[in-house]
């Protein structure tokens, strides 16, 4: 191949953007690397590998894909060492991802987290001739995630198991698209996926313009305090509920709590006052004789609050008890 006159005489200008790319990979922050597609092995990599990896790039070299696989933590490594083998054999995009996240053994022996972008060079063939990438520390990244998540699960936590029963329905529909466990028994169903796939409050009012005045309020205030409605379970029984809620327009929700109210709604003051006391553990006789009242009345109230409640036994009715609000006195 002929040569012309200036072949091997490189001019000013080129010598500075030479030194200004070396420059730029001996500070940059990312590991930066080359790995010939054809022997996988590395070609270059950069000085950042010292202050990310505790491996000099000389070091991380010599170790090649390999060895640098087995520092890889096992949950991470265990697709990632196969598709960086296959490099070297059929390199194509098919058997190597263009970007990971794996956990590395530092020199010192932490881990460190990795995010590895790699890019393909073909040649005029349509080959992969090369790898390239960088390499970044993204250790605090994905530890600032962790704490996130685990607050997350914290929060869904302390909102799945709240004695309050809480929800977010769409505004448009009254469609249901977020509960607690709470709000699951509240309704009667068995499981909150299929009271999430199937709930939709507008069919459950038992009057759609108390509906229609909740949503007034709403839209005037932005929220409602203790609002009073009667709705049913999907059994087809009512109860009265009361609610506290906020909407969000923007968003098309409307997300809030809700108690049952129904024992205060349909008792008499004497059945809620004989309710109390039931739930205190006191029996009959006890009552009766704090209300100054004979026992066959206090048995007459009983079986009128358990007919009111449909409860059939002592048990159904601290159930209903306590999903109105009215707990058990802690002994």
């Amino acid at each position: 191949m002929g040569k012309n006159s200036s072949a091997g005489k490189a001019s000013p200008s080129s010598d500075k953007s030479s030194d200004y790319y070396l420059h730029l990979l001996q500070n940059s922050k990312d590991i930066l690397f080359l790995i010939n597609a054809k022997t996988g092995k590395f070609e270059y990599i950069s000085l950042a590998a010292a202050a990310i990896s505790g491996f000099t790039s000389e070091e991380l070299t010599e170790m090649g894909l390999e060895g640098i696989n087995k520092r890889v933590y096992p949950g991470d490594s265990r697709v990632e060492v196969k598709k960086n083998k296959d490099v070297s054999e059929k390199p194509s995009p098919s058997n190597f991802y263009s970007y990971i996240e794996q956990r590395f053994k530092h020199k010192k022996g932490h881990w460190v987290w990795l995010g590895i972008n790699r890019t393909f060079i073909t040649g005029s063939n349509g080959q992969v001739e090369a790898i390239v990438g960088n390499v970044r520390d993204i250790t605090e990244t994905k530890l600032l995630q962790q704490k996130l998540e685990s607050s997350l699960d914290d929060y869904r936590s302390l909102y799945n198991n709240a004695r309050v029963a809480l929800y977010r329905t769409r505004i448009s529909d009254g469609k249901l698209l977020e509960c607690n466990e709470a709000l699951v028994k509240f309704l009667g169903y068995k499981s909150r996926e299929k009271c999430l796939a199937e709930y939709c409050s507008v069919k459950y009012y038992t009057d759609l313009k108390r509906r229609d005045e909740l949503l007034a309020i709403l839209k005037e205030k932005g929220q409602v305090d203790n609002f009073e409605i009667k709705v049913r379970r999907i059994s087809g029984e009512e109860f009265w509920m009361k609610i506290s809620s906020r909407i969000c327009p923007e968003e098309g929700y409307i997300e809030g709590a809700a108690w049952d109210i129904t024992a205060s709604k349909i008792l008499t003051r004497v059945e809620n006052e004989i309710l109390e006391l039931v739930m205190q553990g006191k029996c009959n006789k006890e009552i009766a004789f704090q209300l100054k009242r004979s026992i066959r009345t206090i048995e007459d109230h009983r079986a009128n609050i358990m007919q009111k409640l449909g409860a059939h036994n002592l048990v159904e009715l601290t159930r209903k008890a306590i999903d109105s609000g009215i707990a058990p006195e802690k002994k």
